[in-house]
């Protein structure tokens, strides 16, 4: 899992991913026939596959941006306002530290603070994320110096083990990329072309799939990403999604795709037939670089495979080992398998 540790600790908020883009670059490049990235911050590296005419062409998508803020606004005394890069609720970030990066090139810490509640009715209210300010611990003069309106905002958790599970700022979607990354290394396939495609700004409206999509234009998409769980006190069980340490969730449907029947069949068949543990998710709300595949790829069957997460949109997301690896394991019997699906 060392890969997934550096994947996780590197940052790369919506539309500032280069980093993790030369992160996988370097893992890839010594099993790509060729790697390519555009101007949104894709990267896309393709295998050749050498048997046959017309092969399918399968897009794998793990998104690489994670969510963050920007600097909004900073007042006299050097505290500064923030807007949120993707979805958050302030409950779960407030009282963390973060990473500042600033267009100077430095990277400063900060700490994610709120007005104080001097009243009993103020202290029984949640949070509000426009309230939130970054706290540098400097004056207002040292801060105006440094930091300016603008600069991306990354939170400042490591990768740690607990347990059976792992902690981090960004499995979200970092453990996709992991995913198909490995698969990539591991599937021995001739009859098929794969293209291996970290995906920039899902987090905003899954902006990078839908241009890499219509490049690819693949036959087969599948989409590495997290879901809910809800396997933990006080979720309603008619509402549970998955649970963590069950296996790798199959998705069937989301807010933004109904997944090809045919395709998740198929999958399912594999996985039962490889005793591969493996759970169904139909997630309520949220979406996925597979609704993007399925819609401008061209002819596309597509589906998802999802890593149970509690804490989803939070600086400590906890996943389960085991999700990962039977991810991991039934992706790679899939694509070994991929040209006998029936398109």
């Amino acid at each position: 899992m060392e890969l997934l540790k550096r994947l996780c600790e590197v940052d790369g908020v919506s539309g500032h991913e280069d980093a993790v883009v030369e992160l996988l670059r370097e893992e890839l490049k010594n099993y790509a026939d060729e790697i390519r990235t555009d101007a949104i911050k894709n990267i896309i590296a393709v295998k050749y596959g050498t048997e046959g005419e017309n092969r399918p062409r399968v897009m794998l998508a793990g998104h690489i941006d994670e969510i963050g803020f920007l600097i909004y606004n900073i007042d006299k005394d050097g505290f500064a306002s923030i807007v949120p890069v993707g979805g958050w609720s302030a409950g779960s970030i407030f009282g963390h530290t973060v990473k500042v990066h600033t267009r100077k090139g430095e990277i400063l810490t900060g700490v994610v603070s709120a007005p104080p509640a001097l009243t009993l009715e103020a202290a029984g209210k949640a949070v509000k994320l426009d309230k939130l300010f970054i706290d540098f611990g400097m004056t207002g003069d040292a801060v105006k110096e440094k930091v300016s309106r603008g600069d991306w905002v990354s939170m400042d958790t490591g990768f740690q083990e607990m347990g059976d599970c792992f902690v981090a700022k960004a499995f979200d979607d970092r453990v996709g990329a992991y995913i198909i990354v490995e698969a990539f290394r591991k599937y021995n396939n001739p009859a098929i072309d794969v293209y291996c495609t970290g995906t920039s700004q899902e987090e905003v409206g899954l902006r990078g799939s839908t241009v890499a999509a219509q490049t690819v234009r693949p036959h087969i998409g599948i989409a590495a990403d997290i879901t809910g769980a809800g396997d933990t006190q006080g979720f309603p069980a008619t509402m549970k999604i998955c649970d963590l340490g069950k296996g790798v969730a199959i998705k069937q449907q989301d807010a933004s795709v109904i997944c090809s029947p045919s395709l998740v069949n198929f999958i399912r068949d594999i996985a039962e037939e490889k005793k591969i543990d493996h759970q169904m998710e139909i997630l309520v709300r949220g979406g996925t670089d597979t609704s993007s595949m399925q819609k401008f790829g061209g002819n596309t069957h597509a589906t998802c495979l999802s890593v149970p997460t509690r804490n989803g949109h939070s600086p400590v997301a906890i996943i389960h080992r085991h999700d990962v690896e039977t991810a991991v394991e039934l992706l790679v019997e899939f694509l070994n398998r991929a040209h006998l699906f029936k398109m």
